[in-house]
C-alpha cells in the first residue's frame, strides 16, 4: 500500500477519526488492525509469514528475559536468534544470488539453470524488520530493555504502519516509551501536515518526474553524451533521496498525526562539507544500526587505524549487500567504504572538533562529496539490471568519454530544475534556522502549500510510483 495512493488515505483517515475518539486502552488494537490491514495488502502468504517471523522472535525475547531474570548467560541464545533471522532473510533475498555466485566462481551455468525451476517470491519489508528484529533481541540481550515487553506492544513495535515498509529502523528507545501517552497538539497537527505535504512533492512531483526524465539512459548509457551521463548522475542521486526522504517524511508526518514522533532519516546530507558527516545525515537509522550491531562489535575504532579502516570497509560493504542481492550493491557498498577510508587518511581528525569550514572552501568540499556520493549511485542504479549490471555500469563509465559525440539527454532543463529544487529541501533539513522560519509561518502556509501540491499532482502526477527502497 502506497503512502501516495488513495488506499493508504482510506486507511488512514478512518484510523485517524477512530483513534482519537477512543479510550487509550482501544488505540493500541485499533493500530494493530490498522497495521495488519496495511500489510495485508501486499498479499494474504507474506503476512502470514511475517506474523510467524514476529512470533518466533517473540517467543525467543520470552527466553532472553527469563535468562536474564535467572542470572543466565543469553550469548548462545542470542546467537541462535540472529542466525535464524538472517537464514530467513537469506533464503529469501539471496537465494538466487548465492547461485549465481556459485556459476561465477565455477564458471558453469547448472546452478542458475537449477534456480530457474524455484520461484521465492520476496516478502516486503523483509530486511528492514529484520534489522528492527535483530536490534530489539541484542537491546534486551544488553540490558537497554530489562523489562518483558506485552506481546501487543510487541508486535505493535515491529508492524507500526507509518513505518512497516521502509524504516525508519526504530529502537525500543524510539516507540515503546510513548506506546501509551501519545501526544497530540495544534503544533504536532500542523507540522505532521506539512510532513506528509513535503513527502507528496518529494516523491509525486521531483522523484517520480526525475525517473521519467532518467530511467531510458540506464538501458544503453554508452550512446548518450558526457554532459548527459553527468547530469542524470546527480538527477538519480536526488531521486533516490527524494524518494526515500519522501517515503519518511509522510511516515513521520502519519506518525505525529498519531501521536507519536518516529526518528528523522535525513538531515540535509547534500550539504555535508565531509563524507563522514554526510553518513550522520543520509539514511541515519540504517547508518546508527550498522554502526552500533556491526562496526563496534567488530571492534569499531579501538585497533588502531588500519583496523578500523576494515571494520569500516566490512561494514559498508556488507551494508551494501543489504540494499540488494547484485554484486553492483556489494561494490557500491565497498565504493563507498573506500571513500570513508580515503577521508580518514587525509583527515584523520574528529570532524565534530575541527573548524567549520566557511565560504568557497565549504562550497568546494561540499561538492567534492556530493560528486563522490553521486558517482557511487552509477553501480546502485546499474544493480536493477541483475548479471549485466556490471556491464552496464562500465558502459555508463565508458560514456564520460564522449566529451563530442554521442546523443542528447532529452527534457535535460527539467531535470535541472528538479535537481536544484532537491538542494532546496536539502537545505530546509540542513538548517534549523530556515525549519524554524517556515514553522511559524504555518497558519498561511500550510493552506498555501497544500493547493500548491493538489495543483502539482494534478499536473505531474501519474497515479504514483513504487518507492524505490520497498524492494529491499
Amino acid at each position: 500500500m502506497l503512502f501516495n495512493s488513495l488506499p493508504y488515505l482510506a486507511l488512514f483517515s478512518l484510523t485517524f477519526l477512530l483513534y482519537w475518539s477512543l479510550p487509550q486502552k482501544g488505540r493500541k488494537p485499533l493500530l494493530l488492525v490498522s497495521s495488519l490491514l496495511f500489510y495485508f495488502y501486499s498479499g494474504a502468504a507474506f503476512s502470514i509469514h511475517f506474523l510467524l517471523v514476529i512470533a518466533v522472535n517473540f517467543y525467543f525475547s520470552l527466553k532472553l528475559w527469563k535468562n536474564k531474570r535467572e542470572g543466565k548467560s543469553t550469548s548462545k541464545l542470542l546467537t541462535w536468534i540472529i542466525v535464524l533471522n538472517f537464514v530467513n532473510l537469506a533464503f529469501f533475498k539471496y537465494f538466487y544470488f548465492f547461485l549465481d555466485s556459485l556459476d561465477f566462481f565455477t564458471g558453469s551455468l547448472q546452478f542458475s539453470e537449477f534456480g530457474k525451476g524455484i520461484h521465492i517470491p520476496l516478502p516486503l519489508a523483509i530486511s528492514f524488520y529484520t534489522f528492527q528484529l535483530i536490534a530489539l533481541q541484542v537491546d534486551i540481550h544488553r540490558d537497554h530493555v530489562p523489562e518483558r515487553i506485552s506481546s501487543i506492544d510487541y508486535f505493535l513495535f515491529i508492524l507500526f504502519f507509518p513505518q512497516l515498509i521502509a524504516g525508519p529502523i526504530m529502537r525500543t528507545t524510539d516507540f515503546l516509551p510513548k506506546l501509551d501517552k501519545p501526544a497530540i497538539d495544534f503544533n504536532r497537527v500542523q507540522w505532521g501536515i506539512f510532513l506528509i505535504l513535503s513527502g507528496l512533492f518529494k516523491k509525486v512531483v521531483i522523484a517520480d518526474n526525475i525517473s521519467g526524465i532518467i530511467s531510458g539512459i540506464y538501458q544503453h548509457p554508452g550512446e548518450y553524451n558526457f554532459f548527459s551521463l553527468y547530469l542524470v548522475t546527480f538527477g538519480f542521486a536526488c531521486q533516490v533521496y527524494c524518494d526515500f526522504s519522501g517515503y519518511t517524511d509522510m511516515a513521520r508526518g502519519s506518525a505525529y498525526l498519531l501521536g507519536y514522533e518516529i526518528p528523522e532519516n535525513f538531515r540535509g546530507p547534500f550539504l555535508s562539507p565531509s563524507f563522514r558527516e554526510f553518513w550522520g545525515r543520509w539514511h541515519v537509522t540504517l547508518s546508527t544500526w550498522l554502526r552500533d550491531y556491526l562496526y563496534i562489535p567488530l571492534g569499531g575504532s579501538r585497533g588502531g587505524f588500519w583496523r578500523t579502516q576494515a571494520n569500516s570497509m566490512i561494514t559498508m560493504t556488507l551494508g551494501g549487500l543489504w540494499h540488494g542481492a547484485n554484486f553492483g550493491y556489494v561494490i557500491w557498498g565497498a565504493y563507498l567504504g573506500l571513500i570513508l577510508g580515503a577521508e580518514r587518511f587525509f583527515s584523520p581528525g574528529d570532524p565534530k572538533k575541527e573548524e567549520e569550514p566557511r565560504g568557497w572552501k565549504r562550497f568546494w568540499k561540499v561538492a567534492l562529496i556530493i560528486h563522490l556520493f553521486a558517482i557511487s549511485g552509477i553501480f546502485f542504479r546499474t544493480a536493477a539490471a541483475g548479471k549485466n549490471s556490471l556491464s552496464l555500469a562500465w558502459d555508463y563509465f565508458t560514456g564520460f568519454l564522449n566529451i563530442i559525440g554521442g546523443k542528447a539527454l532529452v527534457r535535460w532543463e527539467e531535470l535541472a530544475a528538479f535537481i536544484l529544487f532537491t538542494f532546496l529541501w536539502n537545505a530546509v533539513q540542513y538548517y534549523p534556522s530556515i525549519r524554524e522560519k517556515i514553522q511559524i509561518r504555518f497558519r498561511w502556509l500550510l493552506p498555501s502549500f497544500s493547493f500548491v501540491i493538489l495543483l502539482l499532482m494534478g499536473i505531474f502526477g501519474d497515479g504514483g510510483g513504487e518507492f524505490i527502497y520497498f524492494q529491499f
